[in-house]
C-alpha cells in the first residue's frame, strides 16, 4: 500500500505541485480581491454624508 502511494506521488509530483500553485494564486487573488473591496468600502463610507 505504502508502495503504490510513494510510486504515484513520483509519477505524479510535477501535476501535484502545479495544482498546489494554482490553488496558492488563486486564494492570493481572492484575498487581494476581499481587502480591496474592504478598503474601498471603508474609503466611499468615510466620504459619504449619509
Amino acid at each position: 500500500m505504502l508502495d503504490n502511494t510513494v510510486a504515484w506521488l513520483s509519477v505524479n509530483r510535477e501535476a501535484i505541485a502545479f495544482s498546489l500553485g494554482g490553488g496558492v494564486l488563486a486564494l492570493t487573488a481572492w484575498t487581494c480581491g476581499l481587502i480591496t473591496r474592504t478598503v474601498i468600502d471603508t474609503i466611499a463610507k468615510e466620504d459619504c454624508d449619509c
